[in-house]
């Protein structure tokens, strides 16, 4: 009998091409569900992950089951719900999106299975119809999580595994390829650089090496001083080894762990159940990251320098191949059979970005004064018609590699409170030169509390003469007739105090990239300051909660206005801001003259 499929389903372009077809028809086929992982015995550096495909029918999905190996640093690329035909992928299911707040400790969560819940006579984790698998003793493990609501959070282990243990698809590779063992520390040699430098105390210091990414930091930050961490990288090739086929017709179903404790969020999508209570994910979209010690991160191909090296100094990384991110509509062919060449071209492939979510970890990047070697000449690199994640190895081959990560976002939580978080996390990453950030209102004054609050608009008069646009655009919200408020907040320096604006925005849609329709705001420029002194501070204020009105938020007008040295702000993203609304602040102290290093 055909399955319904439930969800809607949106248009979506990826930049690779399937090694091997799915069809047994012309219909689309969409990826179902991760079932164990294999040693590959034709290139042993790239495990693969066997995916269960569904066809989908004009009256539904298929009963049968379509199964592909899929080389483990692809699952970025074929999620649950992503639709394939030809190959290619076209189009995606759209699961509900949901938050959860889930407490990781001994006894909050435990790994099940179908086949599991049989043998011990237990019910199974979630109702089969919600999303039907083929065997009635399916024996791939999910993380299961308490809730606070009494329901139960589901995440297959090999999802969670893919999107959550870092950002590189490579160090997904590491794990899963080769043991944590001595004397050899293979591993090590493929995650970690030398230090070249001796710890210290209260700092984890972490140098990466060139194939990871900077998303990769937090993983392999804890993978390196905490035991538990440790522990739960080492468990990934350890199963695949315990449970490896010689012949190879059954994968390794691995049970993979959070791999850190306390207090997490995770952004995930998929299918609720028991009463709303319950929550199967098949997606994981973003997960916080644990507290701890600072973490120092360092590059063996870092750029970051005061100073540049000496004319004759030698040169490093000469002759490396150009790396070229690819993007849709632009289709690349990757390979699991053989491996990349030393001096082909090699590519970046993004994956589905990860939100970082909750309080960000402090990370400082190691810079030196003076550069050692100055960057050698890259070439282009011999052509290659297809690519490969795995270790590169000889030559002539015409493979290139392909360098496949998440791109870390900053959770938002809007732009004003984005900027208000910004500044508390900067003066926490720079206590030497800011020493307090505070919030203002009239009744209050100046506070330290983390918790702000925002100054009301002073309504029209009845019988003012103001247009209807003017009137309304007051409002945060014309139904409820409630007015906008505005953060007023300061960074106290030693010479000086800077203070920065923001105005309340109204939420609105607009559409993503594919045009589907996604959440937004109202977007204006933000106002930056130093004021002499508290009175002339308190003028301007009041003059310009005044104007603000009648200029429906468009601040430029107000530049050097009570204050000379008054600018307007912009709110751009970079990618070096490590959390959301950094680069706004900095811009804004930029304004000012107050750069932050």
């Amino acid at each position: 009998m055909p399955i319904r499929l439930e969800q809607p389903i949106k248009p979506l372009s990826r930049v690779i091409r399937l090694e091997s077809d799915l069809g047994i028809s012309d219909h689309a086929m969409i990826a179902w569900w991760y079932c164990g992982i294999y040693k590959n015995p034709v290139a042993n550096s790239q495990p693969h992950a066997l995916v269960a495909f569904r066809e989908i029918g004009p009256e539904g999905l298929g009963d049968e089951i379509i199964p592909r190996r899929i080389p483990i640093t692809e699952l970025g690329q074929v999620r649950i719900g992503s639709i394939w035909k030809d190959q290619k992928c076209q189009s995606e299911a759209i699961f509900e999106v949901d938050k959860f707040d889930v407490m990781i400790s001994r006894n909050t969560w435990r790994v099940v299975s179908f086949n599991e819940a049989l043998l011990q006579g237990n019910a199974p984790p979630y109702p089969s119809e919600i999303h039907p698998l083929q065997y009635e003793r399916d024996k791939n493990w999910m993380i299961e999580f308490d809730l606070q609501s009494g329901g139960k959070l589901l995440i297959p282990c090999i999802e969670f595994f893919t999107r959550c243990y870092g950002r590189s698809a490579e160090l997904k590779r590491v794990l899963a390829t080769y043991p944590w063992c001595e004397p050899t520390d293979i591993h090590n040699s493929r995650l970690y650089a030398p230090l070249g430098e001796p710890e210290e105390p209260g700092q984890w210091k972490v140098k990466l090496r060139s194939r990871m990414v900077n998303g990769d930091i937090v993983f392999l930050a804890h993978a390196k001083y905490d035991p538990y961490t440790r522990s739960a990288a080492k468990s990934i090739y350890a199963q695949i080894e315990a449970e490896h086929d010689p012949r190879g017709r059954l994968p390794a179903f691995i049970k993979v762990a959070p791999w850190f404790q306390g207090h997490a969020e995770l952004k995930v999508s998929g299918i609720r159940f028991n009463n709303g209570k319950s929550f199967l994910a098949l997606q994981v979209n973003g997960c916080s990251n644990p507290q701890g010690a600072l973490i120092v991160r360092d590059r063996e191909n870092s750029n970051r320098v005061n100073e540049g090296a000496d004319p004759g100094a030698r040169e490093a990384w000469a002759g490396t191949p150009e790396r070229q991110l690819i993007k849709p509509p632009e289709i690349v062919d990757l390979t699991s059979d053989e491996e990349p060449d030393h001096s082909a071209a090699s590519i970046e492939i993004e994956d589905d970005d990860f939100e970082e979510l909750g309080e960000k970890r402090l990370i400082i990047d190691r810079r030196r004064e003076k550069a050692e070697s100055k960057a050698g000449a890259k070439q282009q690199g011999t052509c290659a018609d297809k690519y490969s994640g795995g270790e590169p190895s000889g030559d002539g081959k015409g493979v290139g590699y392909a360098s496949i990560h998440a791109k870390p976002v900053l959770e938002s939580q809007g732009t004003l409170r984005d900027v208000w978080n910004a500044m508390l996390f900067l003066q926490k990453k720079h206590p030497d030169k800011i020493e307090k950030v505070q919030w203002f209102t009239w009744e209050g004054g100046f506070k330290n509390d983390p918790e702000p609050q925002l100054i009301g608009l002073t309504e029209f008069d009845k019988e003012e003469e103001v247009s209807t646009t003017i009137r309304n655009w007051l409002y945060s919200d014309t139904v409820s007739r409630k007015v906008r408020g505005i953060l007023v907040a300061r960074l106290i320096f030693r010479d000086k105090w800077v203070c920065i604006l923001e105005i309340q925005r109204r939420p609105r849609m607009k559409k993503d990239a594919s045009g589907a329709p996604k959440e937004s705001e109202e977007n204006f420029k933000g106002l930056v300051c130093i004021p002499p002194n508290m009175d002339e501070f308190k003028k301007w204020l009041t003059a310009t909660l005044e104007s603000i009105r009648y200029l429906k938020g468009i601040v430029q007008p107000l530049e050097g206005k009570q204050i000379e040295n008054c600018m307007s702000f912009s709110h751009s993203r970079t990618k070096s801001e490590e959390v959301a609304g950094e680069a706004a602040v900095r811009n804004a102290l930029g304004k000012v003259n107050v750069p932050l290093s």
